[in-house]
């Protein structure tokens, strides 16, 4: 999500990306934010957007974080109050990201599609099953969901190296700390 969200950003887009696993957020502590506070409170009526929108890199996006963890995810995220954060979003941003959990394990990614224009499907080279991606893609049909593509991180390069042995900085992720997993 933040490696989509920076080339967004750089090719001159406005964007938003929400932290949407509520049960095990990561997204926040691997740009280097705190979580503390974000979309949960949004939700429950805490906290108004504005006050917890943070931004990543001097504005290159705007992060929503997922907040404290809530007894309810899956009814917070499928709530109207999320629907119409996600109006207010569209209203102010070319692009909005929203990093959810896995699809197979919780409801909430699917109940996330529902709302969302499309969804990307991430799979992990070696690990995901074929049986897995092909219920992935049931599951987003079953709720109408709107797969625009795929994308297969962790695929190893020649003699398994993958990109390591060209270095971030040769590609220029070390101007934005790094991020290139």
């Amino acid at each position: 999500s933040a490696n989509l969200a920076i080339t967004f950003a750089v090719d001159g887009a406005r964007v938003a990306v929400i932290e949407g696993d509520l049960r095990m957020p990561r997204l926040s502590a691997y740009l280097g934010n705190d979580s503390t506070v974000g979309i949960s409170d949004v939700l429950a009526g805490e906290r108004k957007l504005e006050d917890v929108l943070i931004p990543f890199r001097d504005g290159l996006f705007d992060l929503l974080p997922a907040g404290k963890v809530p007894p309810n995810p899956s009814e917070l995220l499928g709530s109207g109050q999320m629907r119409t954060l996600l109006d207010t979003l569209r209203a102010n941003y070319d692009v909005v990201i929203i990093d959810s959990p896995p699809l197979l394990p919780v409801t909430d990614a699917a109940i996330l599609a529902t709302m969302a224009d499309g969804a990307v499907l991430v799979v992990r080279h070696g690990r995901t099953t074929r049986e897995q991606l092909s219920r992935s893609r049931e599951t987003l049909a079953q709720v109408s969901g709107h797969l625009i593509g795929t994308i297969i991180n962790f695929v190893p390069g020649p003699g398994g190296r993958g990109y390591g042995r060209y270095g971030y900085g040769r590609y220029g992720y070390g101007r934005y700390g790094g991020y290139g997993g």
